[in-house]
């Protein structure tokens, strides 16, 4: 009796799998299923972009979808077999809940979408300019860099939150590595919005997906470099402190570099100099040479401060007559001596006609004269920039001793003639204590 009561429930174990195995597999009966984390796609955001609005964020949107068929289908499906699509076109700018739809290919009936609706918030949306840089994946060899590199565009359009797009520092097109030789390649790179910190920025929209770059791989080569100095600082500019660079690093090919042994630079003109300024170095480079990044900001310093003037006015009696033989007695004949003083304004109260002294030279003079034309020296006890004298030249009576003076008129130069000197020795030298000629001079 145990024995056929075994046997009765083995079979019915048999029966029961090939009715499992029979409905499973010939019967196939409809099953439910959910497939989770079906991302959601906002379409028709242009229409949102016309009316100078967009999405607050990049945020991934999901729904689940609750699907029927049967049970052998269902069990296939994936996230990727279906679409979700939420339409943005009339959306107004603030907080809205926006309808998911979705749609699949498979054989299954969409019996649930949770959530029917996802929240997209709509703020306003800018454009701003960004500029675009060219990267380099090599590691270049010492002495080696990439040159004659053209970018196009040099920027471009950055759209999107206001947020988004301050993040934006710059526009990357990054130049794979190994790609550069001696011959000149020109090739499309990807254009990628990257922020202050370095990362990528992709919740905002270019006005182009691509930038057209042209570079070529160079050598280089420092040189000495040439740059004249010309002309005069204005009478009222001193130059404190001047840097003139004496070396050059240029880049081209080998052949393009081997003969040039000096460069030189435009030259710099002191009289257009009006304050402290830096000038970049302006070279003359043949075609196939370029300035090399190692002195990209190549400049000739030039620092300057404000020179201040003052008039002084000396009478005859106030000019002394030097070296003047014993035998003779001399005398100026004149109205009014203007001297023009050029200096700082640290220097302006002690300038007086006691720091100033101006004399005539009579000592080649041998003989009485009614009429002598002689010129204006000058000596000055303060370190200053520059003298003028007007006139330069006076009249001078000489008489013997006991003699009568003759008076005379002072001959005075034409308005535009004037005795000029820098520095601080006597006029018509160099400082070191010679006299000259007051229109001699220059300091």
């Amino acid at each position: 009796m145990l024995k056929n009561n075994k046997i009765n429930l083995l079979i019915s174990i048999v029966a029961a799998i090939a009715l499992w195995g029979y409905v499973i597999l010939v019967v196939n009966p409809q099953s439910t299923q959910t497939i989770a984390s079906i991302p959601v796609e906002l379409t028709n955001l242009e229409a949102l972009f016309d009316h100078g609005l967009t999405i607050a964020d990049a945020s991934t949107y999901t729904v689940d979808v609750e699907v029927s068929g049967t049970r052998s289908d269902v069990l296939k499906l994936t996230a990727a077999d279906f679409r979700a699509t939420a339409d943005m076109t009339g959306y107004p700018k603030g907080q809205n809940n926006v309808t998911v739809k979705v749609i699949t290919a498979a054989n299954a009936d969409i019996l649930h979408i949770r959530p029917e609706t996802i929240p997209v918030t709509v703020v306003d949306r800018i454009t701003v300019t960004k500029p675009v840089r060219l990267v380099f994946g090599d590691d270049f060899a010492r002495g080696e860099e990439p040159g004659f590199i053209t970018i196009a565009p040099t920027e471009m359009e950055v759209s999107g939150t206001v947020t988004a797009v301050d993040s934006v520092a710059y526009i990357r097109a990054e130049m794979p590595e190994g790609m550069l030789s001696e011959e000149p390649l020109t090739i499309k790179l990807d254009a990628v919005a990257i922020s202050r910190e370095g990362s990528p920025v992709t919740s905002v929209g270019l006005s182009q997906d691509q930038v057209e770059v042209s570079a070529t791989l160079c050598t280089t080569k420092t040189v000495p470099l040439r740059i004249d100095i010309t002309g005069e600082t204005l009478d009222t500019i001193e130059v404190t402190y001047k840097y003139v660079p004496t070396r050059i690093t240029i880049r081209g090919t080998v052949s393009a570099l081997s003969g040039i042994t000096e460069i030189r630079g435009r030259a710099v003109n002191l009289r257009q100099i009006v304050d402290t300024t830096e000038i970049p170095v302006d070279p003359y480079l043949p075609s196939d040479v370029e300035v090399a990044d190692a002195s990209e900001n190549l400049a000739v310093k030039i620092e300057v401060q404000g020179i201040e003037k003052k008039e002084l006015e000396f009478t005859a009696d106030m000019i002394e007559i030097v070296g003047l033989p014993d035998r003779l007695t001399g005398h100026v004949n004149t109205g009014v001596i203007t001297v023009t003083v050029f200096a700082t304004a640290e220097m302006m109260p002690e300038l007086t006609t006691e720091t100033i002294h101006l004399s005539v030279d009579a000592s080649e003079i041998a003989l009485a004269a009614e009429q002598v034309e002689m010129d204006v020296i000058y000596e000055c006890d303060l370190d200053v920039n520059k003298i003028t004298v007007s006139p330069v030249k006076v009249r001078v009576t000489f008489n013997q001793n006991g003699g009568n003076v003759n008076s005379a008129q002072i001959v005075r130069a034409p308005s535009d003639s004037t005795a000029t000197a820098n520095g601080t020795g006597l006029n018509g030298t160099d400082g070191t204590g010679t006299n000259g000629p007051a229109n001699e001079g220059t300091g």
